[in-house]
């Protein structure tokens, strides 16, 4: 076989090979690390279809039993959120959705009742409130309003005080069994960067602002915020604060 002074066409395609080969070996560049203040920057997550009304201080309920109709009642939610039924006594409602408190309702009556069946209809809804405390000119309650969020809630007490640690806001949001959740906000970063809020308030939430930073949820509820808000269900325990 003779290779003269032309390259052969197999060479050819031998480099074209190699050249190809090295091009893929080639690393990709290495991703752009994520921005620390994409999650600030998100959209509020859509409220979830399945997600049932919870009894607040102020509604009105209708207790019917299906079986025996004549301990029917038709009673206010007291503001320490409690309720008071002949068959019961008195129970917690706060907190609760109607389903949950059916179930609680039926299980209390069944001394009295001989299978009792209970159905909870919400009659009258009361004014939808959140409550801000700690260091806010005038902490107390704020109407709900749709979409508000937690700066928002804070602007209608007046704003900060000096005092306020605002990297360490605490949003406390009341759950099933008078547990709450809490999430710690940043809202030094709202004020100061103006990084768009992603968090929307709903009813029963308390936006507490202190003054030093807070790590621990149950210091917070007892000492501070129940002594202002009597009517808070207790904290209990299986609660979350997030960093």
């Amino acid at each position: 076989m003779s290779f003269g002074t032309k390259p052969s066409t197999w060479m050819i395609g031998l480099a074209l090979l190699a050249s190809v080969g090295a091009g893929c070996a080639k690393k990709a560049p290495a991703p752009t690390p994520a921005n620390v203040n994409v999650a600030a920057l998100a959209p509020p997550a859509p409220p979830r279809a399945t997600d049932e009304y919870r009894i607040q201080a102020g509604d009105e309920l209708h207790v019917r039993f299906t079986y025996q109709p004549e301990m029917n009642e038709q009673i206010p939610v007291r503001p320490d959120g409690r309720i008071s039924l002949a068959t019961t006594g008195e129970i917690a409602a706060t907190g609760l959705t109607p389903t949950e408190l059916e179930r609680l309702v039926a299980r209390k009556s069944e001394h009295r009742l001989k299978n009792p069946e209970v159905v909870v209809v919400v009659t009258k809804i009361a004014e939808q409130r959140v409550y801000v405390g700690g260091e806010v000119m005038k902490p107390g309650y704020v109407t709900l309003l749709a979409g508000m969020t937690p700066l928002q809630a804070v602007v209608q007490t007046g704003g900060f005080r000096p005092t306020a640690k605002m990297d360490s806001v605490l949003l406390l949001t009341p759950g099933e069994g008078g547990k709450f959740s809490a999430a710690r906000m940043d809202m030094e970063q709202v004020v100061a960067d103006g990084i768009p809020e992603r968090v929307r308030l709903h009813p029963g939430d308390v936006v507490y602002v202190p003054t030093t930073w807070i790590a621990d949820m149950n210091i917070v509820v007892d000492q501070y915020v129940r002594g202002l808000i009597p009517a808070l269900p207790r904290v209990g325990v299986g609660y979350s604060l997030s960093q």
